[in-house]
């Protein structure tokens, strides 16, 4: 049996948008936060100092020419610490067996039930689960809010949401969930062209882990647990 902290970001939009063809959540598992913050915090106060910012956020989105070499650091910090665990959740919603409005009465049922397809899959009977989720805003018109929705699985123990600027592990999260998600678009969608730096960023954390390919379903236990996890229905 194992406590954890699971961190949760997401990425993309669940409704039809032609611009944004794929979703993805991550969450990153992890029993101990106090060394790994010690050094987020060290590699963030170093970008705060050379970009003469009070509050630089690691965003994928945000990743330039300038800051990319932090990124790498922070990729670096992630396989350091062995004992950290990423699984993320992708949808193409261009695979015909997608149908998300049939599935669900609206997107925020969908993305709440998809963070906890993701969780409950990535758990030991046995493990116990505190998720920390950033922030996505409860429509209105939705009487269900994402932290009492989340605790209906029996493994989590506790749930709260963040403003992903106030934790650097939601942070980390969101890289590594927007790399996964970049190289599903880079393969699925050649006809486009990319953002030089970022595929860098991507190429990078493949190189880490030893693969040719994010844009599928995988595991790799070594050096850290990584998972991909493609949504495919039909099967």
């Amino acid at each position: 049996m194992a406590n954890y902290f699971g961190f949760i970001d997401e990425t993309g939009v669940l409704h039809n948008n032609s611009e944004q063809r794929f979703f993805g959540i991550g969450l990153l598992k992890c029993e101990d936060t106090s060394a790994l913050y010690e050094e987020l915090r060290v590699l963030k106060n170093r970008a705060e100092s050379k970009f003469k910012k009070s509050c630089f956020e690691f965003k994928f989105s945000s990743i330039t020419w300038g800051s990319h070499e932090f990124y790498y650091e922070l990729i670096n910090l992630y396989f350091k610490f062995t004992k950290l665990q990423f699984c993320s959740f992708v949808i193409d919603k261009a695979n015909p067996g997608v149908k998300i409005e049939e599935a669900f009465p609206d997107t925020w049922e969908a993305y709440i039930s998809y963070s906890k397809l993701l969780i409950k899959n990535n758990l030991q009977p046995s493990d116990k689960i505190c998720v920390i989720a950033d922030f996505l805003g409860k429509p209105t018109t939705s009487n269900k809010y994402y932290e009492p929705e989340i605790k209906t699985l029996s493994n989590i123990y506790n749930a709260t949401v963040l403003e992903s600027h106030a934790s650097l592990f939601i942070q980390t999260v969101d890289v590594l969930v927007g790399c996964v998600v970049f190289d599903f678009r880079r393969k699925r969608q050649s006809e486009k062209k990319f953002d030089v730096v970022k595929g860098r960023v991507c190429d990078f954390l493949k190189g880490k882990l030893e693969v040719e390919n994010l844009a599928s379903s995988f595991t790799k236990d070594q050096p850290n647990y990584f998972s991909v996890w493609e949504f495919n229905p039909v099967k």
